[in-house]
């Protein structure tokens, strides 16, 4: 009978609540769309967090599935591949796995078709992978135990290309097509359905076999493929572990040359896929949350102004005989009306807030699958329901315990009392979370600026680049296990020589040159030993980045020479083989030494395999920013393309067929038809050739920035409204200030103050609830700023300048928010207020 009457009286509180509200459009709307500004937000963010570390994994026991990586014993945060030879040690050695499949990350590749050169996802797997996860194709089938690559092979498709490449065909299973890259011709066998989510977030279109039982993979260097685990029932993963430390020991004294000091990492699978989104999503997290306090901070200044026009109301309910739990409900109904309406909103938000993440972070891994599912609604809900909690509470006490004889008297002075320092604590709050939120983006900002003046190492105006991707096989190269660049060398060689000459010859061309790794988004890294100085042990031989360039490279990228000479086209297989060096190296190598003429010799360890003809230093060249703007220059080799590449198996060879054409062209030059007379070139060479997105060099440099520029946006995003939701408590504050001392301000008047000392009444509390707001943010930005350090470049978290610079801002800001009411002081009628007293 109790729960009836308590839902019978809920019920007329709501619907007393909703009256009162719809008599009260304009602060209705206020509030709402102030907590939707929140409450959206957090949402969407939440959103991104839910897609990749919240949500299982789509597979089937995805809490049994783990990543196995090999480790360095003293380096425990350091992971790799293992080789795929060991693998199968683990296999015939464990007993907590079920079973133990392979996969490689997403590759690039390209069709060719009717429509001409399709480009494509490929992920390489071995033919267990399926079964491992769980998944069973919606056509055909998957892979069986003893398919490979070779050179005709069998693939699966996801259902989007089966759709978009064979328009749904149902009688796809059996046709061919040839994989431009390899040369190979694929057959499909199977479609996957297309709620089968893929590694890494990546859209994959086709999934070909590897078979590790290859020969091939004997040597234990192949660290490119990934293996993934599941664990046997009852089995936790600290025994997994236990069981591969075993297993590791074994295998360090069966293969001490290339396991000494290695070790092995068991991971649930989800964490090592996702567990990167963390470090720059919690912030954001974070600072979603400031701006839904700063919401429901203005929404309680807004509420407890409301609940002071209404003390009289709530007296007279008190003395008929409401008792203090019923006044409060009453206000407690009307605030979760008020946050309920807040989060339906706050979703529509959510939903354009996802659009707008998209948009901002570009290439994000798995960003299809943000999406506003059950759980980020339930999240919402319970944000709604916290923020009615959080913005109800102050006046539904305050609501609950009227002085009912002055009230009902119509005596109550409401001054500048215990509400008044409520209202202005909520004012100071506002201001110190607007001002972490706003430090925040002035340090990303300040990164980014610092970075734009980082000078690359070239000249980057007028440069525009093409990526050329030549096959693995067909006319350039027989597929063949380990690679053979010495037959592959003449026909590439050909093509790119012939392609450069061509490309010179345009109108608006001043040069062009071509490198493996353009600045700023690829290098080789290698190890290498210089004749004549002490050979070290090989796991601790000096590391270089390495890119293979054409000979007119460092011309067109302007890069200057510090000594010796630059590449050309003498430095061919023929003659010597040559290297040019940076001044880092240089420095670094031969410190006290001349380094031209020294010889340097690759040695691509940990792979058994030397290149047993020494290269000499003919020329050393200013620095280049290889690993990004924000990286120092590494010590760094260039080789000419015209001579023998790095061959030890795999990265090296897809190095030499990979290239990206870079034009500098005539200042006015029409870039758009210099790409277009490009591809049109490649075309003629090479019809099934295609040609990656014409980019200017200013445009890759850009996009090397886009973590910087995406985290700068987003905070600076969330700082705007916090910034906007601050003005408004502001000015609320100041608005409620002002009508309160009307009568104080007319018996001013009265007695002479003039409009600039109203003026200064009212400015002077809003700069002083400003300042504290600031020194109080600033103390809260000290202790969280150091969450985004990763993300700043040449600024340190406690930057004195930015923090200057946003205080000054903010105070500012709150200045010009207290104007308008203060001008309206300053129209007080002294006569009018003290009659209305």
């Amino acid at each position: 009978m109790r729960l009836s009457s308590w839902l019978h009286g809920f019920a007329q509180d709501l619907h007393y609540a909703a009256r009162s509200l719809r008599k009260n459009p304009g602060f209705a709307s206020v509030v709402v769309l102030s907590l939707a500004l929140g409450i959206g937000a957090n949402s969407t963010i939440f959103s991104v967090l839910n897609a990749l570390l919240y949500r299982p994994l789509p597979y089937r026991g995805a809490d049994r599935l783990v990543a196995i990586w090999e480790t360095p014993l003293g380096h425990p945060d350091q992971w790799q591949p293992p080789p795929i030879a060991e693998v199968l040690d683990w296999q015939e050695q464990n007993h907590v796995f079920e079973d133990i499949a392979l996969t490689s990350g997403t590759e690039s590749s390209v069709l060719s078709g009717t429509n001409g050169p399709e480009p494509i996802h490929i992920q390489d797997v071995t033919p267990n992978f399926f079964d491992l996860l769980g998944v069973k194709p919606i056509l055909g089938r998957i892979f069986v135990a003893d398919e490979m690559q070779e050179l005709t092979q069998t693939v699966v498709i996801s259902e989007s290309f089966w759709k978009r490449h064979f328009n749904g065909d149902a009688g796809v299973l059996g046709k061919s097509f040839t994989n431009h890259n390899t040369g190979i011709v694929t057959t499909v066998v199977g479609v996957m359905p297309s709620g089968f989510a893929p590694f890494y977030g990546d859209r994959i279109d086709l999934w070909q076999p590897v078979n590790p039982a290859n020969t091939r993979y004997k040597a234990r260097q192949d660290h490119w493929l990934m293996p993934v685990a599941r664990l046997k029932p009852g089995v936790t993963l600290a025994q997994a572990q236990t069981e591969m430390d075993l297993i590791a020991h074994h295998l360090e004294e069966a293969y001490p040359a290339t396991n000494k000091g290695i070790g092995k990492k068991v991971q649930p699978l989800h964490e090592a896929l996702f567990g990167w989104a963390r470090e720059p999503l919690y912030p954001l997290l974070g600072a979603v949350a400031f701006v839904l306090l700063i919401a429901c901070a203005n929404v309680a200044n807004l509420l407890q102004s409301r609940t002071e026009t209404r003390r009289s109301e709530y007296a007279v309910r008190a003395s008929l005989g409401a008792d203090r739990r019923r006044l409060m409900q009453q206000l407690f109904a009307e605030s979760g009306l008020l946050a309920l309406f807040g989060g339906v909103l706050g979703v529509v938000l959510a939903h354009w807030g996802i659009q707008i993440f998209r948009a901002l972070v570009g290439d994000f891994p798995s960003s299809e699958s943000i999406s506003i599912d059950a759980r980020v609604l339930l999240f919402t809900l319970g944000t709604s329901l916290s923020t009615a909690i959080i913005f109800g509470l102050i006046p539904a006490l305050q609501a609950s315990n009227p002085n009912l004889n002055n009230a009902l008297r119509g005596s109550e002075r409401r001054t500048a009392g215990s509400r008044g320092l409520n209202r202005h604590a909520l004012a100071v709050s506002e201001v110190a979370l607007a001002m972490v939120l706003l430090i925040g983006a002035g340090l990303m900002i300040n990164s980014i600026l610092r970075l734009q003046r980082v000078n690359p190492g070239f000249d980057s105006s007028n440069l525009l680049t093409m990526s050329i991707q030549l096959p693995e096989g067909g006319q350039y190269m027989n597929r063949v296990p380990g690679g053979d660049m010495e037959r592959a060398m003449p026909a590439v060689n050909a093509f790119y020589k012939r392609l450069l000459e061509r490309a010179a010859a345009l109108p608006g061309v001043e040069s062009v040159g071509s490198i493996t790794g353009l600045p700023t988004r690829f290098s080789e890294g290698y190890t290498f030993s210089i004749l004549g100085h002490p050979e070290p042990p090989p796991d601790q031989r000096p590391r270089a980045g390495y890119n293979e360039i054409s000979p007119g490279f460092f011309r067109t990228f302007k890069i200057p020479l510090k000594k010796g000479r630059y590449l050309d086209e003498h430095d061919t297989e023929a003659a010597p083989w040559a290297v040019v060096v940076n001044e880092t190296f240089a420095h670094r190598f031969f410190p006290n030494e001349d380094p031209i003429g020294q010889q340097v010799l690759l040695r691509y360890d940990p792979y058994p395999v030397n290149q047993e003809r020494p290269r000499q230093i003919v020329g050393v060249v200013g620095d280049v920013k290889h690993w990004g703007l924000g990286q120092p220059a590494p010590p760094f080799m260039y080789t000419s393309l015209l001579q023998q590449p790095a061959v030890y198996p795999g990265g090296a060879i897809v190095a030499h067929l990979w290239q990206t054409l870079a034009i500098r062209t005539a200042p006015g030059a029409r870039r758009g038809d210099l790409a277009q007379s490009v591809k049109k070139i490649v075309s003629e060479l090479d019809p099934d050739q295609p040609v990656g997105e014409a980019m200017t060099m200013d445009q890759v440099l850009a996009r090397s920035m886009g973590d910087y520029q995406a985290y700068m946006e987003l905070l600076g995003i969330f700082a705007g409204i916090a910034v906007l939701l601050a003005v408004m408590g502001i000015y609320g504050v100041m608005s409620y200030y002002v009508s309160q001392r009307t009568r104080e301000i007319g018996i001013r008047v009265a007695l002479g103050a003039n409009s600039r000392d109203v003026l200064g009444l009212v400015v002077k509390l809003a700069a002083k609830l400003a300042l504290i707001g600031v020194v109080v943010g600033i103390a809260l930005a000290l202790g969280v700023a150091r969450l985004i350090a990763t993300f700043l470049y040449g600024v340190s978290p406690s930057d004195p300048i930015t923090y200057a610079s946003v205080a000054a801002v903010l105070i500012a800001v709150a200045l010009l928010a207290s104007f308008i009411p203060a001008r309206r002081a300053t129209k007080v009628d002294p006569m009018t207020a003290l009659r209305y007293e």
